[in-house]
């Protein structure tokens, strides 16, 4: 039986490349061919960077949708659907959207895949798919085997990604990882993931979890793990273990060479709101950035503007910040309400969702905000946070943080990081804004763009996260293994 996996795209920009920083090995992919039984022929179609052969012969296709992929995944479904193929769909959009998934898959997998992606199989190859999989409930990660074969001969960017833990224990009403794990987070076997770390024979590794420490003693036995592996690695962490001097040297000491820290808000009312207090509850932003520094980690800092206390004057003050404390990357990003979260229920009811369903809008484009804030108009806080991009990878802006001996200039090898990334993101500023989701181009077949279009006639007006999408180029850059004696 023939099984193909695709990964759809975010969408396209007419006459630019796709995002280079974006393209990364898509391990869900990786994951569901490892749990694929012999007897399956396996082939994998990556819609950012290569065009999917929809004429080719296959039985079953399978998607992992991300809410600013949905309308680009159910565009290739249709194409599919229409030639007599059976699709199947599951991701985060899947389980938090299932009634609206349903309307474009033959069957759609809730929660994890691994529960129940056996029986999907089985069901297909009789041809008895039913219309739900519910993978939600105990949750085993243990004996997990990505087939990262999958890969070869794609070009993707220079790091390996490597899961560790699912899900997340704090609870930001804006966050889709909570909405699906439900404050939850699951480990697998510490030993487990350095084996498949070290069987790889990669150097450089980007740790995917949304929240690598939120059990910092889970943190410490991975860490204990990779220390003999002499790697390299980033992940995503929040900002309470930043006074934890005995963890964040044991994490240098396994390689650790940076982490992104999500502080959201200069504001206390702010982070109040969104269910983050705790983020200063113990040290102020300075004296959590001094300690990263102290200890040598690179700190990639996120902000989120569009809360009821943002003004563009708190946009300004946010950008004076990340360039005074020399952050390594920084991001600025306006709110956006994904389906499924409390943030997107508390606007829904306040009746300030410009487009309830924006990810199903053909006409939407990433960087388009799409509800109404308080204190700016919508096309206020997306020139806000333009503006912000702009002035922290501004030249002047790479050369002052440049000078931090202790994180972003503390070896060679680091400076050079340091330039590359940063120049990149510069000049990547006008190529991220303004993708319009669901549209096809240079990696889609012929006619896909025509046949998907009806899709936006029916359907009225980020992770993945934009958080998440904000890190993909930091993974890459500061994987790289410092040279040890």
């Amino acid at each position: 039986m023939r099984l193909t996996l695709i990964f759809p795209s975010v969408g396209r920009k007419e006459h630019t490349p796709y995002v280079r920083a974006w393209q990364m090995e898509p391990l869900s992919m990786a994951v569901l061919a490892g749990m694929t039984p012999p007897g399956f022929e396996v082939r994998f179609y990556d819609d950012r960077i290569e065009p999917i052969p929809f004429d080719e012969p296959t039985d079953l296709v399978a998607m992992s949708v991300e809410t600013f992929t949905a309308l680009r995944a159910y565009r290739i479904a249709r194409q599919f659907r229409a030639r007599g193929v059976p699709v199947v769909m599951g991701g985060y959009h899947v389980t938090l959207a299932p009634e609206e998934a349903r309307e474009h898959a033959d069957a759609i997998v809730l929660g994890d895949a691994e529960p129940v992606w056996r029986r999907v199989l089985d069901d297909a190859r009789r041809r008895r798919l039913e219309p739900v999989y519910d993978g939600r409930g105990t949750r085993v990660l243990s004996g997990i085997r990505a087939r990262r074969d999958l890969f070869a001969g794609k070009r993707y960017q220079n790091v390996t990604l490597v899961e560790f833990a699912r899900g997340c224990n704090f609870k930001c009403d804006f966050c889709s990882i909570t909405a699906f794990h439900h404050a939850m987070q699951s480990h697998r076997p510490a030993d487990e993931v350095a084996e498949e770390m070290a069987a790889t024979a990669s150097r450089r590794f980007f740790i995917v979890d949304d929240n690598i420490v939120s059990q910092p003693h889970r943190v410490r036995e991975l860490c204990r793990a990779l220390i003999p592996l002499r790697i390299g690695w980033v992940g995503q962490a929040s900002i309470h273990i930043a006074q934890d001097d005995e963890l964040l040297e044991l994490m240098v000491q396994s390689g650790c060479r940076g982490v992104l820290i999500g502080m959201e808000s200069l504001d206390a009312a702010n982070l109040r709101d969104m269910g983050k207090s705790w983020n200063v509850s113990h040290a102020s932003y300075a004296d959590s950035l001094a300690n990263f520094r102290r200890h040598g980690l690179a700190v990639y800092g996120t902000f989120i503007f569009g809360y009821d206390n943002d003004d563009a004057r708190l946009v300004e003050r946010s950008v004076d910040f990340a360039r005074e404390h020399k952050l390594f990357l920084a991001a600025f990003n306006h709110l956006i309400p994904f389906p499924g979260t409390p943030l997107y229920a508390r606007l829904e009811a306040e009746g300030r969702l410009l487009r309830p369903r924006w990810w199903l809008d053909g006409d939407c484009r990433v960087g388009d905000v799409v509800f109404r804030p308080r204190r700016m108009s919508p096309d206020e806080l997306q020139a806000a946070c333009l503006a912000a991009r702009r002035r922290f990878y501004s030249w002047p802006s790479i050369a002052a943080r440049m000078w931090d001996r202790q994180a972003n200039a503390q070896s060679a090898l680091m400076l050079g990081v340091y330039l590359g990334l940063n120049a990149s993101s510069h000049f990547d500023i006008d190529r991220r804004q303004g993708l319009r989701l669901g549209a096809g181009g240079t990696g889609s077949a012929r006619g896909d763009e025509s046949h998907g279009a009806a899709l936006r006639d029916g359907d009225a007006a980020h992770d993945g996260s934009s958080r998440r999408a904000a890190s993909h180029g930091y993974r890459e850059a500061l994987a790289e293994p410092a040279e040890r004696q």
